[in-house]
């Protein structure tokens, strides 16, 4: 993909076009003046179809995410929540709601499409395992189970969490985070 810009263009404006407009709603045209081409059947000169957009938008998010979490891996920060350079992202407004409503389209596709589904699960894969990372530098003591099954209940709250907020934002997510911290550091002792 980075040796084609071109393409990169096209993933980026289905990107920002599917968080706008949902993936059912978005058109290959619309794709294609939002990548600024001059006309949409240029698309399927890199793309055979909207699908094949899509999951090259999934697959794009994930090479993102794992970059992102490559900085939040065993010795960056000791905080779970908090500021620290290398903690993890803790709010919606630090991906903005664009990002999450472009995860959620995901979500909602890939239970849809069984093809889909498997690069959809690769995405939380690394999302879980990014957390796990992050789990690892900030609490003593945590075995294999408990660090996986709490990975993924962190990826769910944030993702639900995120939800909420896009939907009611004034929800007070600082303090939803500082509880969701204070519950997870009352059963796990922090690291030093």
């Amino acid at each position: 993909m980075k040796k084609n810009p071109r393409k990169r263009q096209i993933v980026e404006a289905a990107a920002r076009t599917i968080a706008e407009k949902g993936y059912e709603s978005s058109s290959i045209k619309e794709i294609a003046a939002e990548a600024g081409l001059p006309a949409p059947g240029l698309i399927h000169y890199y793309f055979k179809t909207k699908e094949e957009i899509l999951r090259e938008v999934v697959k794009q998010s994930r090479e993102r995410y794992e970059e992102e979490f490559g900085d939040t891996m065993p010795g960056r920060s000791s905080e779970l929540f908090g500021a620290e350079e290398g903690a993890p992202r803790k709010t919606s407004d630090e991906h903005g709601p664009e990002w999450y409503k472009l995860r959620y389209e995901f979500f909602a596709q890939g239970l849809r499409d069984a093809t889909l589904a498997g690069d959809v699960s690769q995405l939380l894969e690394v999302g879980r395992g990014g957390i796990a990372g992050v789990l690892d530098s900030a609490l003593l003591g945590l075995g294999d189970q408990e660090r996986e099954s709490l990975s993924a209940i962190l990826l769910a709250c944030f993702d639900g969490l995120a939800l909420q907020k896009l939907l009611y934002p004034d929800l007070d997510l600082e303090k939803t985070y500082g509880l969701l911290e204070t519950m997870i550091l009352d059963r796990f002792p922090a690291a030093e």
